[in-house]
Formats: C-alpha cells, sequence, structure tokens
C-alpha cells in the first residue's frame, strides 16, 4: 500500500492488486454535543491486514474503533465492512457485530461463571449451537491461548494477563472475520503483557484482519503492517512501521514519538 506522507499529503491508495477491503471508514465524523472527536476520518483496512493505531489520549483512538462496529454510532459518514454499509438503513447490527470481534482494557468476564461457560454463553444464546458444540469449541479456544487447564477455573482465580487470554479467547468464540483491541493491554502489570501480546501475535500471522489501539511501540513495529497515528480527531500520518517510527514526517507525530520513545 502506498503511504500517505502525513495530513497535508496525498491520500494513501492501493494499487490494483491489493486484498479486498474488510473495513472502510469513509468521511467519518463523532461528535458529543458541541465537541467534535472524529473530524472526517477515511481509512480503508485490507482484509488480513494488521492496523497499530497510536496517538495521544483524547486524539479519537479509542472512538475510531467504537465506530467500526457502532457502539459509538457516527454523526456522519460510512462505515462499511466487507462492502456492507453498516451505517445504512435497515441493517441488522446484532448480526454484523457476530464478525466483529472486540476486546477492551477491562476484561468484563462474568464472575459467577467458570472460564469455559464464559466462552459458551454467547454462541449458546446468539447462534443457538447446541451445549457440547461450544464448549468443545471453547475448549480448543483455551488451548489456543494457552489455558486449557483453566476451563474450571472462575475469573477472580486468574491473573489479569490470563483474564485478558480468556476474553480474547470468548471474542473468537463467535469466528469474527476481524478482531478490535482497544488497548488490551493497558491495565496489566507489565509482566503480564508479553503474555497477551503472544496470543496477538499468533493472531495476526494467522491472517486474522486486527485494528488494535496500542501503545506497545515494540508490537507495533513488529506486526503492524500500518502504523496510523490518530491527534485531534484525523489521521495526522500513516505508513509502515518503521517508516512512522524512524522517520515520521509530520511535526506532530515527531512530537509525539519523543515523548514515548524516549
Amino acid at each position: 500500500m502506498t503511504e500517505s506522507p502525513g495530513v497535508d499529503g496525498p491520500l494513501a491508495q492501493p494499487p490494483a492488486d491489493a486484498p479486498a477491503a474488510m473495513v472502510e471508514l469513509r468521511g467519518v465524523h463523532k461528535s458529543y454535543g458541541s465537541v467534535e472527536v472524529l473530524k472526517g476520518v477515511d481509512l480503508t483496512v485490507a482484509r488480513g491486514e494488521v492496523v497499530a493505531i497510536i496517538g495521544p489520549s483524547g486524539g479519537g483512538k479509542s472512538t475510531l474503533l467504537r465506530c467500526v462496529n457502532l457502539l459509538e454510532p457516527v454523526t456522519s459518514g460510512q462505515v462499511l465492512l466487507e462492502n456492507e454499509d453498516l451505517t445504512g438503513p435497515g441493517v441488522d447490527l446484532n448480526k454484523v457485530r457476530r464478525r466483529i470481534g472486540m476486546v477492551f482494557q477491562q476484561f468484563n468476564l462474568f464472575p459467577h461463571l467458570s472460564v469455559l461457560d464464559n466462552l459458551a454463553l454467547a454462541p449458546r444464546k446468539l447462534l443457538r449451537i447446541p451445549k457440547d458444540q461450544a464448549r468443545e469449541r471453547a475448549t480448543a479456544l483455551l488451548a489456543r491461548v494457552g489455558l486449557a487447564d483453566k476451563a474450571d477455573a472462575h475469573p477472580r482465580q486468574l491473573s489479569g494477563g490470563q483474564q485478558q487470554r480468556v476474553a480474547i479467547a470468548r471474542a473468537l468464540m463467535m469466528d469474527p472475520h476481524v478482531m478490535l483491541f482497544d488497548e488490551v493491554t493497558s491495565a496489566l502489570d507489565p509482566e503480564l503483557v508479553s503474555e497477551v501480546l503472544d496470543v496477538m501475535r499468533d493472531l495476526a500471522r494467522s491472517g486474522m484482519t486486527m485494528l488494535c489501539v496500542t501503545h506497545e511501540m515494540g508490537f507495533a513495529r513488529e506486526l503492524g503492517d500500518r502504523l496510523v497515528l490518530i491527534d485531534g480527531g484525523v489521521i495526522a500520518e500513516q505508513g509502515r512501521p518503521a517508516d512512522v517510527l524512524d522517520r515520521p514526517q509530520n511535526d506532530r507525530t515527531r512530537q509525539f514519538l519523543r515523548k514515548v520513545l524516549r
């Protein structure tokens, strides 16, 4: 993909043989009363692409992520998933959201349920999957995130990193086409961050489309196909992670990176 050198540069245009778009934001604005948080964001994410989203607090990163599955309805503009306009009339958002997995800073696990039942609940209730089938898939996903031995445990018996891995496995239970991660390591002790990032690495290498709001620059450099800096409700700069991190073109990007990389 041809990257934009900055907010004042040309828009990035995909080559003719680029993968099909998974997610598109077209002129997305989001306001809360008189406060405009997103100011006309255009972003296309290809199938299988990993986009790392960085930027200062309050710049609009999390709001942008929540607009992708309309947890925050947009004020104007369009959000498309696999060419389906989610902002169009008559869209069954509950059905569409089954194709979008989202993991938050907080784990939001049900404390009274076992780990296995936390995973199996949504597919049983929403997809009407038989109990045995749901538990079989949950068991497989727990093994994938390295928690096969925790199936019968309750969330209070797990570390923060383990709870976040359960939350990722729970999102994968719905067989999503795209995964959204909103600062999923920010609430963890430093020694627990790596175990969550390892799971995200596995997902990225498997070809999952991912949008990751993150402050983990090492992760963004290693596995991001593209790095997007959001500041003041606009995309200030985007490009290959190494280019943005090592050779930023925008003054605002340089200011931000001086603070987070020192």
